[in-house]
């Protein structure tokens, strides 16, 4: 077997500082994307629990609202009460 040559190795006399600091901000605030929230939202409207309306738990900037929902057009939820839920405030939503 041959004999490789010799490798210079520089000896490491300093302090190295190539670490980088890293911020996850998925630990600071669980919220869902408006594209989860109109899967969810589509998803109870296509169940086969769905036939004219589903009562769910909505949870909004301003609050947590029980409703029974009916209908949907493109930026709001209607309820069976004649309400009108902005979809854009709302960060979770869930059947009962």
């Amino acid at each position: 077997m041959k004999e490789l040559p010799k490798v210079y190795v520089s000896p490491i006399d300093k302090d190295l500082r190539n670490n980088k600091d890293m911020f996850y901000s998925k630990l600071l605030d669980p919220k869902k994307d408006t594209k989860d929230i109109m899967r969810e939202i589509d998803k109870i409207f296509h169940s086969r629990n769905f036939v004219y309306k589903s009562k769910v738990e909505i949870t909004t900037n301003d609050g947590i609202i029980e409703a029974t929902i009916v209908g949907k057009n493109q930026s709001s939820l209607l309820t069976l009460d004649g309400k009108s839920i902005p979809i854009a405030t709302i960060k979770d939503i869930k059947q009962l």
